[in-house]
């Protein structure tokens, strides 16, 4: 790493021109940044992923009036319409959008970061960690908006702080407004709580060019604002229909472990990541800080002071919020993650001032490039959900139109994704809470109390299993899948399960997020044809 210092005028950001050998390592970091994305595109879809392609699926204008269901994240729907018709509906083809996100973002925070230094080492740094991060990588495989919000907030950063320059100099950054507008209300769309959790670290880049600079960057939120007045609207429709937080925790120390967990070490599941990361990165900015502490220039500390309030006040924001009314869960706060690559990256070029500073610099930096890649690796096999083997299952016994019980309803459309018989005749994933397509032959649906869709509540009881072994003639299925035990409890102890197991014949099978049962030979209900085929 050659010699860096970071205490440079930030009002000539690009003072000094990218050399070759510095855009051959930006380069090779966004190509590492696209070997780590594309290592798990063909895993089973989650249920989130599943809407994504439902909304696609649909007339351009019948999606555009279905975001009054799913207002938040629709970005990446409008990406999905036009790449499923041209290129299929493949898990990875699904995914697609989220991977060249997620890749874009680590030349557009050297970007962003290169408006707050000059130097190429501290940005090439910056970048290098978000290219890495398993959390960003994670989210750049699942066919969500969460790999847009990264690259939203790279790139509205860099806008204002380029914006904010040019008004220091003579006045002019008319275009330099109009991106950062631009990418706010792409981060906007993509998560409603993102924006707002992310202005004020921005206000505090806004307060560099005194008065007139932060008179436009008002002027900028009020343009933002009616910019996302349809958004506002959609949120407001999907608002009245039901609550989409309302499966969010209390705030408590397993939340928090949580997200320390996913920001450090993704969906790896080891949690030895999570320490040594949180560990090697509290030395690396906590040594910085105190050499900040015993003197630095106004605008080197006010560098850092930005850093740190992207990279920790939205985190902050909605664990605070999360204390009144949950609306706390890690990926809603990825918004903070190319600040706190940021953070570590001026943390190291700090440090790499001085002698002792750089060996400690380079130490923290090896660990945490060492656990991500290592948390990398192991997220490579990570399942939300597992449907193939199941939907197998499914397709090889399941008779047409035979009893089939959901708890929770709203994983119908991953189901018809990976069997057609529970699509709708055009092939389109039905979802229960729009009401707009015929709902499968013998589908019985259930949620939660709190949850979406106008189907029961569960557990499904006794009666339930009763009236299906009836319709099935004494067979019926049953799954059980995106079940919060603490509004419905653990369900293969529901009432439907017991008398099934007390009655007929149960097979089990359980697959990740996943149990589920083909219930035969139930006494009293078998007719004769089903009697015969069971002998």
């Amino acid at each position: 790493m050659a010699s860096v210092t970071t205490t440079t005028d930030v009002s000539h950001p690009r003072s000094s021109p990218i050399t070759r050998g510095e855009a051959a390592a930006l380069l090779a970091l966004t190509a590492l940044a696209l070997l780590l994305r594309v290592t798990s595109l063909s895993r089973s879809l989650f249920t989130d992923e599943a809407y994504s392609f439902a909304l696609a699926q649909r007339s351009f204008g019948r999606m555009i009036v279905l975001f009054g269901y799913e207002a938040n994240g629709t970005p990446y729907s409008i990406v999905l319409w036009p790449v499923t018709r041209i290129f299929g509906s493949s898990a990875a083809v699904l995914r697609l959008p989220a991977v060249l996100a997620g890749t874009a973002s680590v030349p557009a925070l050297y970007w962003a970061a290169r408006g707050f230094v000059r130097e190429h080492a501290v940005a090439l740094l910056a970048a290098a960690l978000l290219a890495i991060n398993p959390m960003a990588v994670w989210y750049s495989q699942e066919a969500r908006s969460y790999a847009f919000v990264v690259l939203a907030a790279c790139l509205s950063f860099g806008a204002l702080v380029r914006a904010v320059e040019a008004e220091g100099e003579d006045g002019h950054g008319r275009r330099a407004w109009i991106g950062y507008v631009a990418a706010m209300a792409l981060l906007a769309y993509s998560d409603l709580l993102a924006a707002p959790i992310a202005i004020p670290a921005q206000a505090l880049i806004a307060w560099r060019a005194r008065r007139r600079g932060l008179r436009r960057w008002l002027w900028s939120l009020l343009a933002l604002f009616v910019c996302c007045l349809p958004l506002l609207v959609a949120a407001g429709i999907s608002r009245s229909r039901r609550n989409p937080l309302y499966w969010l925790p209390k705030l408590d120390r397993e939340l928090v472990e949580l997200a320390l967990q996913e920001f450090t070490g993704g969906f790896s599941g080891v949690s030895a990541v999570r320490w040594v990361t949180l560990a090697a990165g509290l030395v690396l900015v906590g040594a910085a800080l105190a050499l900040l502490l015993r003197g630095a220039a106004a605008l080197e500390r006010s560098t850092f002071a930005i850093a740190a309030c992207w990279g920790l006040v939205p985190v902050g924001l909605l664990l605070a919020v999360s204390a009144v009314e949950p609306v706390f869960w890690p990926r809603y706060a990825i918004v903070a993650l190319p600040g706190l690559c940021l953070l570590g990256a001026l943390a190291a070029g700090k440090l790499w001032q001085r002698g002792r500073g750089a060996v400690l610099a380079v130490g923290c930096l090896a660990i945490i490039a060492a656990m991500g890649l290592f948390a990398d690796a192991r997220q490579v096999k990570a399942l939300q959900e597992n449907w193939p083997p199941i939907a197998a299952w499914l397709r090889a016994e399941h008779a047409p139109g035979q009893p089939i019980l959901l708890d929770n309803a709203l994983v119908l459309p991953s189901l018809g994704y990976y069997d057609p018989a529970f699509r709708a005749r055009n092939g389109e994933l039905i979802v229960q809470e729009w009401r707009e397509l015929p709902l499968p032959a013998g589908f019985v649906g259930f949620k939660d109390r709190t949850g979406y869709g106008s189907v029961p509540n569960g557990p499904p009881s006794a009666a339930v299993a009763r009236g299906m072994a009836r319709a099935g003639g004494g067979s019926f299925w049953m799954l059980f899948s995106e079940v919060d035990p603490s509004l419905q409890g653990e369900p293969l102890e529901s009432p439907a399960v017991l008398w099934a197991r007390r009655n007929c014949h149960v097979q089990e099978r359980e697959s990740t997020g996943i149990k589920a049962l083909h219930v035969t030979g139930c006494a009293g209900f078998q007719s004769a044809t089903t009697t015969k085929r069971l002998g």
